[in-house]
């Protein structure tokens, strides 16, 4: 049976190069995209975003002093080893840029892989084939876009915190569903522990899903249900984190808000 053609759209981040380690360790990886986060920060700039470039730096500098991407390149510095620079990978400014497309269309994916990237224009979803599919870091179709994980400890539903695979449209997180999958919630844990946690979980079970499909057992597809917020990087600023800091620390009425769901049992954590 020949092997899975799989190509890779991502960021940078330390899970979105766990996430191509696996898929190359498992199937045949027939080009790779990568679109740093800085370029996506610099682009604001130039296009007089500054309120969006202001959060991006904000969460940077908080991520780095706080341990928060230090615990995350920790967490997924694990086997298999890390494919940092594949030879076969492109860097570009724009995951639109023309070399993507162009790349794309001489590869011929069964499947293209998307993490982590801006939102796919036109070209790139004509050229990336018939099943393009994005693990996005919220539940869907609750908590569309950025810091979902975040926003549902701080809305009180850690049952809602979640990682979704699913097929990519041309809307923000809007495609068909493939699968939802919710880490073991202990209580206590911070938003970037179960964040990581739901990520690697999703890792391990895309490649699954992946594996069906190269034996011939097509994806889900179930269709979202018409609901859900779309969080923007800006909906999360200082005065979010202090209220999550003090719900944390038992200050004021917020904390006593539940941190685990009633009358479940955590679930065995595997693969994190």
């Amino acid at each position: 049976m020949p092997s899975l053609r799989v190509a890779v759209l991502r960021a940078d981040d330390h899970h979105h190069r766990y996430l191509e380690s696996m898929l190359r360790s498992r199937f045949d990886v027939v080009f790779t995209a990568v679109e740093p986060g800085s370029a996506k920060v610099r682009r604001l700039w130039t296009r007089r975003r500054y309120r969006d470039y202001a959060y991006y730096r904000y969460h940077d500098i908080r991520r780095r002093l706080t341990g928060k991407d230090r615990y995350r390149r920790d967490y997924f510095r694990h086997d298999p080893p890390m494919y940092l620079g594949a030879a076969d990978a492109v860097t570009v400014s724009s995951i639109n840029d023309p070399e993507v497309s162009t790349g794309l269309a001489q590869a011929r994916p069964d499947v293209t892989v998307v993490i982590g990237c801006s939102i796919l224009g036109a070209k790139v979803l004509d050229t990336a084939g018939d099943r393009i599919v994005n693990v996005h870091g919220g539940h869907l179709p609750d908590y569309k876009g950025n810091h979902c994980v975040f926003f549902a400890l701080y809305d009180g539903q850690p049952e809602k915190v979640g990682v979704s695979i699913h097929h990519v449209n041309q809307g923000v997180d809007t495609g068909a569903l493939i699968d939802v999958v919710r880490p073991p919630v202990h209580g206590g844990e911070t938003a970037e522990q179960l964040y990581c946690r739901a990520e690697k979980l999703a890792i391990h079970r895309l490649v699954g899903l992946l594996g069906q499909l190269e034996a011939g057992v097509d994806l889900p597809a179930i269709p979202q249900p018409q609901r859900g917020r779309t969080y923007r990087t800006r909906d999360r600023g200082p005065t979010h984190d202090l209220r999550m800091w003090a719900r944390k620390h038992g200050f004021g009425r917020a904390s006593r808000r539940r941190t685990a769901i009633p009358g479940t049992r955590p679930a065995p954590e595997t693969n994190a």
